[in-house]
């Protein structure tokens, strides 16, 4: 009889009225049916709270913070602490999953017994327009590709956070999320650190995720970038290996980022920070980028 694994699916929810039943439903539709549903109310004040309350699903557990951290962080790590599942996942409130996801997770893990970590493809939703996450576009042809952190950090990234699982242990051992070190980015910081201690990776080319960027009160809109995350000491420590693949890799990844960052102000009329600009490390990659960069700003001046 084939082993049923079960799944802990953590949801933080900060002042997510208008989308939570979307979110919570496309969970509790799943096909594959040994799961729990962690809903971590980070001290919602919009009425999230009484919503909340009306999901009486028996595989629903609820839990509350009093003060809300950043980036759901702190309240993911608290999901993790009561999860019961193996295998755990991530959706936040305004997003959304196909309601095959988990039994397609399940049926990658029989076939891959010593898989860890596994990852598929998403869409951006804005109103009725849907776009391909890049790394689905760019191995549209694979049926599947197993990854390493290598791979991650040269991009483009195989993992957002409505579209990853993860066995239990492997958060444990990776340390979590990052509560008091990130504003934004410690996602991306987690996924490395996981990344790190995983045995084995397989990212799946199907699209299960939704990912609405037209929701109310996202971490995207009303937090400045903090790009603190590409210089994390765990990245630094990675840097001290003398691995000369791996740190080409962190390197490309370092100023990947901070292309996105400066350029990003460019397109918002404001000047090139020549303090950031610093940080880029002046391989062929990087000296490619500032040139773009500059180029980009003399094209928008113009």
């Amino acid at each position: 009889m084939e082993s049923k694994n079960k799944f802990s699916v953590i949801v933080p929810i900060h002042n997510k009225l208008p989308h939570l039943e979307r979110s919570v439903n496309s969970v509790l539709n799943q096909t594959f049916d040994n799961l729990e549903l962690i809903l971590v109310d980070d001290a919602s004040s919009d009425g999230s709270s009484g919503k909340i309350s009306e999901f009486k699903d028996p595989r629903i557990k609820v839990f509350r913070r009093e003060i809300p951290g950043p980036g759901g962080y702190a309240a993911r790590n608290l999901g993790i602490t009561h999860a019961t599942g193996e295998w755990i996942c991530f959706l936040d409130a305004d997003d959304e999953w196909e309601s095959s996801l988990l039994e397609t997770i399940h049926r990658t893990i029989m076939s891959n017994p010593n898989v860890e970590l596994i990852s598929w493809g998403w869409f951006i939703t804005r109103g009725g327009i849907k776009i391909l996450d890049k790394h689905t576009l760019t191995y549209n042809k694979l049926n599947a590709r197993y990854y390493t952190l290598m791979d991650f950090l040269n991009g483009p990234p195989q993992i957002w956070t409505g579209a990853v699982s993860i066995k239990k242990d492997v958060l444990i051992k990776s340390g979590c999320f990052p509560e008091n070190d990130f504003k934004r980015g410690g996602d991306m910081d987690t996924w490395i650190r996981c990344l790190w201690h995983s045995r084995q990776n397989i990212w799946l080319n199907r699209t299960l995720s939704y990912y609405h960027v037209d929701s109310v009160n996202m971490v995207t809109k009303n937090v400045e970038r903090d790009i603190s995350f590409i210089f994390s000491p765990f990245l630094q420590t990675l840097l001290e290996y003398q691995n000369p693949l791996l740190n080409k890799a962190i390197k490309n990844f370092q100023n990947r980022y901070l292309y996105i960052l400066l350029n990003g102000n460019v397109y918002k009329n404001r000047n090139i920070n020549y303090g950031l600009l610093k940080k880029m490390n002046l391989n062929y990659q990087g000296i490619w980028l500032i040139i773009k960069l500059h180029l980009n700003k003399f094209r928008l001046s113009l």
